[in-house]
């Protein structure tokens, strides 16, 4: 048997369909709604993938380590309405009577905790399937035993996919990011560098550091537009880049889906 990870991207698939409910006007029955449409999700999901294990994942409050190193991360990000916030323990206690393990961390956003474990379990030779609408995950989509599926979209993406929506590999994608940016986030790229730039130039050069060892033989109007971004560029692709190496703290066995049907 083929073993399988299902990973959901908790606060992705809640805040929106609680956004889905915004004509609600009775704020606690409008949180009931979204918790009874989050465990419809869920058991499709799992009813889609027949995951071995399964685990829904959530931000940590408060500020993580990309903030303290740019702290204008995610600023101007419109916020979560207070209800949802304090809500989110009882969808967790929610999930969990569902037989549906939930993972947070301290100090860690819940991209990172997700990238670890997929890639964990890629090194396992396990597939994972991380459920999110979130771009940054198609960073991690170079290993074949990992897939991203949108769940409102009902699309499922794999390596094949990345260059035909970003013109470069997926393990480019974090320098391709550091020159065009993520305005998602906050996270700056290298003024007046779009897309079409950016692929032109990660074609002849793949990295940050190759691009500025060899601008000279670039265009004058990208060295011009490079000209002293290098460090820039070095953070951003930082701040982009999922950590894979965290010390999560959890065996695989514990995140075991109990209630899959077994031969």
């Amino acid at each position: 048997m083929n073993k399988k990870l299902l990973i959901v991207d908790g606060l992705n698939l809640i805040r929106r369909q609680y956004a889905a409910l915004e004509s609600e006007q009775d704020a606690l029955r409008r949180i009931e709604r979204t918790q009874s449409i989050a465990i419809d999700a869920l058991s499709k999901l799992t009813q889609q993938f027949d995951p071995t294990y399964a685990v829904v994942v959530f931000d940590a409050s408060g500020k993580t380590w990309r903030h303290h190193v740019f702290p204008e991360y995610k600023l101007g990000r419109v916020p979560m309405d207070d209800g949802l916030l304090e809500a989110l323990p009882d969808f967790a206690r929610v999930f969990r009577f569902n037989h549906l393990p939930c993972l947070r961390l301290d100090g860690w956003e819940a991209d990172d905790l997700i990238a670890t474990l997929a890639v964990k379990a890629a090194l396992n030779g396990i597939k994972s399937y991380i459920v999110s609408t979130d771009k940054g995950f198609t960073q991690l989509l170079s290993d074949s035993h990992i897939l991203q599926y949108d769940y409102f979209a009902k699309l499922g993406y794999d390596k094949a996919w990345v260059p035909g929506k970003y013109g470069v590999e997926p393990h480019q994608l974090t320098d391709y990011w550091a020159l065009v940016g993520d305005a998602t986030n906050k996270i700056p790229g290298v003024k007046g560098i779009g897309p079409k730039t950016a692929q032109s130039i990660i074609a002849q050069h793949p990295t940050i550091e190759s691009i500025y060892a060899n601008a000279s033989s670039l265009s004058e109007r990208s060295q011009s537009l490079l000209a002293g971004g290098y460090d820039q560029c070095l953070l951003s692709r930082s701040l982009v880049a999922l950590k894979t190496d965290v010390d999560i703290g959890v065996r695989l066995s514990q995140l075991r889906y109990t209630t899959r049907q077994r031969p």
